[in-house]
């Protein structure tokens, strides 16, 4: 295939554009990104002799010291001085102690883009991801308006693949704020803008290879998300054209190099911080570390590791990195860096430094090819970027060696290390890598550029997306295939839906309702997708014809509508089911419970007397995902609003201090529980067991005979007799055992706290029989609680008799 012909695979024919086109034609394609944003353009006049190119334009960004131009604009708006600043300059900001993050100063909001959460610190205009995400695009917008004269035809904005249907609203909001008329198809995802790009610029490099079909991995790895996209390239005999079908793509992974940035700050800064201003770095609580001391290292974070990367690439074109000292490997920022904190107004960092060998370190877990979930701490998370790559290859049904070509883009994909981890992955594929930095983070807006191009001649873009599996809805018999695998998208066509009519309702019903159940799934596995009841009021008899009109529209959403067929003033059921073929990762339930509490608290919805309250069960939940820093500012949080020592907020407080190994708080705590309700010794039973678990013997026999003189709890004599078994006491020990059981009541009413120290006590006394007992209780009780989980029924649909096969 000749360069001509790949580049009418792009464009079409151009000499078939209809004459009604106005020319020049002028068209931007913009990457909307977590980090950085970048707008390009195409200009094609009809008696151009050569291809059109794209060219990312270069912006002129005010900051307080001056004109900044270059392509790549940071995703940052601040508010200060009196102006709006956006790009370069508010990037800059971010380490004035004076401004807040999502007060003052925004940037990453595009992580946040399509959830609930608002900005309610921040002035009108400001409060939202969406309004924020316009900020950024309505100054790319202006910038490219004033470049040249030819006004605008069409914009494409780009967007990862793994985004859902309130992600992409909220990216039309944004745009829409930003005065940009976008039409259907003019988002696009970021992969497959990626992929254009390098088809248009690497034509020839890559046609040398392609031998009938070939499958096509494109890792874009940005500064926060990891998007993969698989794709099949298959060179047809019969038309002479390349054909491009969408397999798959990863759902949404919140990984990013942000991520990594935040783990060199609080890995390596910040400690480096403490160790030059001799501090220990445990006595810098949550809010000085993550609110104060992150902002004003990010930026430094981020120029080491890019100045890092680029010393060990040129090592390694050398062949000199692998076998190098990697600890005399150091990339350094000479000079004195202030690190405002309150408590500590004089902190500073000195030739910050980064090594090597420790930059490997903290990228272990991003690498890691066993452990593919999100870990995180109150201050940064990790997720292995294999993760994505993974799931999208599982999705396609592939190996790792059946991937032809992996194409990598994004500013993260430039870290060495991680080129490595993914060419030793896909043994069997050859990497495609641009050949300079620029170009690996501009072309996804190259490629939606080329794609708007496309749209504005021809009305049409360059990739037909498919369903890469069949969606099925689940009937009494079997199931009925709605969308069949390999249907181009639309389907079945853009302005219409496909209608089934061999469906029935299974019930008679003269009054209440007959519920039915609507259950999708997906894959010849029958992946559950979607699943509601619809109330079909009565009267209704059974083998009353239903209708069901279905329709997945080109961003992968399905819209189903039931009725029944010859009453269709019956209230309908309908539902749209966002990305039933790539479904999100959906965060744990505890961190959705977080956000959606956090957000009530931040936006004054939690009533007065329920924010104590409120703020302990975040602090448990916060402990829950192991962010022990964040569970106690909460409950520190809480004792402020109280006012008054109270005995339960301090008791898990000292629980808190013991997760973190901080005994000297955790005593401290613990006894000013039991000073704020003397007669619940608790808090002293606690203490006493942290004691005994450290081998303090003689400490923790004192303080649970402490405990004993205020109350006589079962428990209490099990954890002395422990103690007295290890101390060599063996007799009393019996006596306190015997005690203990004596003073259980019936298994069935103690609670779990009680039961499993009755397990404990049984075990001490080699009681079988006991111990049975109460463990059959403990798993009588996990089976009830299981059964509270079980979902609602309902009643399948049924084919009618006549059309069921046979």
């Amino acid at each position: 295939m000749s360069s001509d012909q790949v580049t009418a695979l792009i464009l079409s024919r151009l000499d078939g554009i209809p004459q009604t086109v106005p020319l020049p034609v002028r068209v931007l394609g913009i990457d909307l990104g977590t980090t950085n944003s970048t707008v390009a353009e195409v200009i094609w006049c009809r008696d151009q002799n050569q291809p059109p190119v794209a060219r990312c334009l270069e912006i002129e960004q005010p900051t307080d010291t001056g004109p900044y131009i270059h392509v790549l604009v940071p995703s940052v708006v601040a508010l200060h001085g009196g102006q709006v600043w956006v790009g370069e300059g508010a990037k800059r900001l971010r380490a004035n102690p004076r401004l807040r993050r999502n007060r003052d100063i925004f940037y990453e909001c595009k992580n946040e883009i399509g959830a609930r959460r608002t900005y309610h610190l921040a002035p009108p205009g400001f409060r939202s991801a969406a309004e924020i995400g316009g900020r950024v695009l309505s100054f790319l917008k202006a910038a490219a308006e004033t470049a040249h004269e030819v006004s605008v035809a069409r914009t494409v904005v780009t967007v990862p693949a793994s985004f859902q249907l309130a992600q992409r609203h909220d990216t039309f909001r944004a745009a829409e704020m930003a005065g940009m008329n976008l039409q259907a198809g003019d988002l696009l995802d970021e992969p497959v803008a990626a992929f254009i790009d390098y088809l248009v610029t690497h034509r020839e490099a890559l046609l040398a290879d392609l031998r009938g079909t070939q499958n096509v991995v494109v890792f874009d790895f940005g500064g926060g998300t990891c998007d993969v996209a698989v794709f099949r390239l298959d060179l047809s005999k019969r038309s002479g054209q390349l054909e491009i079908a969408p397999l798959a793509v990863s759902r949404y992974h919140r990984l990013g190099g942000g991520d990594i940035d935040a783990a060199i700050v609080h890995e390596e800064l910040i400690p480096q911080v403490a160790e030059q201003n001799g501090l220990k770095v445990e006595s810098l609580d949550f809010d000085q570390r993550k609110r104060h001391l992150e902002p004003a290292l990010l930026g430094i974070a981020e120029s080491l590791k890019v100045g890092l990367c680029i010393e060990i690439a040129r090592l390694q074109s050398f062949g000199r990195y692998a076998d190098a000292d990697k600890t005399e490997i150091v990339k350094t920022h000479p000079g004195s860096w202030s690190c405002p904190c309150p408590g500590y107004p004089t902190l500073t960092l000195r030739s910050p430094r980064l090594t090597a060998a420790r930059f490997e370190e903290l990228l272990k877990p991003f690498l890691d090819r066993d452990l593919l979930y999100a870990r995180e701490t109150e201050y940064h998370m990790t997720c292995s970027i294999f993760a994505p790559l993974s799931d999208a290859l599982e999705r396609a049904g592939l190996q790792a060696a059946d991937v032809d070509f992996c194409l990598m883009v994004g500013g993260s994909s430039l870290i060495p290390q991680v080129q490595e981890a993914v060419r030793s992955y896909l043994r069997s594929g050859r990497l495609l890598i641009y050949e300079d930095r620029d170009a690996t983070q501009v072309a996804v807006a190259r490629g939606a550029a080329y794609h708007a191009l496309a749209l504005a001649l021809y009305g049409r873009g360059l990739v037909q997306p498919v369903a890469q599996d069949a969606i099925a809805l689940r009937v009494a018999s079997g199931m009925l295939e709605l969308v069949p695998k390999g249907a181009t998208l639309p389907f079945p066509s853009p302005d219409r839906s496909a209608e089934h009519f061999e469906l029935v309702v299974p019930q008679t019903a003269l009054v209440g309702t007959v519920p039915l159940r609507v259950e999708l799934v997906a894959g010849s596995d029958a992946r559950p997708v979607f699943a509601a009841t619809w109330q079909i009021r009565a009267p209704v008899n059974r083998g009353t014809p239903l209708r069901l009109g279905v329709r997945m529209d080109a961003n992968q959403c399905l819209h189903l509508e039931l009725t029944l067929r010859d009453q269709p003033e019956t209230e309908p059921f309908a539902c749209t089911v966002e990305h039933p073929l790539t479904l999100v990762v959906n965060p744990h339930a505890t961190r959705q419970r977080i956000e959606e509490v956090e957000e009530n608290l931040r936006t004054g919805k939690v009533a007065e007397e329920e924010i104590v309250d409120t703020l302990r069960k975040l602090s448990d939940d916060y402990a829950e995902l192991g962010q022990l820093d964040k569970a106690i500012d909460y409950l520190v949080q809480a004792l402020r609003r109280k006012g008054r020592p109270d005995a339960s907020l301090l008791n898990s407080l000292g629980i808190r201090y013991g997760e973190k190994k901080d005994w000297e708080r955790q005593e401290k705590t613990y006894r000013e529980a039991f000073q704020a309700k003397p007669d619940w010794a608790g808090s002293l039973f606690n203490l006493a067991l942290s004691q005994w678990k450290r081998g303090l013997l003689e400490a923790a026999e004192a303080t649970i005979r402490e405990a004993l003189a205020v109350e006589e709890d079962p428990p209490y004599f099990v954890l002395l007799a422990q103690i007295l078994e290890k101390r060599g006491n063996r007799q009393e020990a019996n006596q306190a055992l015997a005690e203990a059981l004596k003073r259980y009541g019936p298994v069935r009413a103690l609670s779990d706290w009680e039961l499993g120290w009755l397990q404990t006590a049984a075990q001490m006394q080699s009681d079988a029989a006991l111990l049975e007992e109460a463990t059959a209780e403990q798993r009588r009780r996990k089976r009830a609680g299981k059964g509270r989980d079980v979902e609602s029924g309902g009643l399948l649909p049924e084919i009618a008799p006549a059309l069921r096969k046979i």
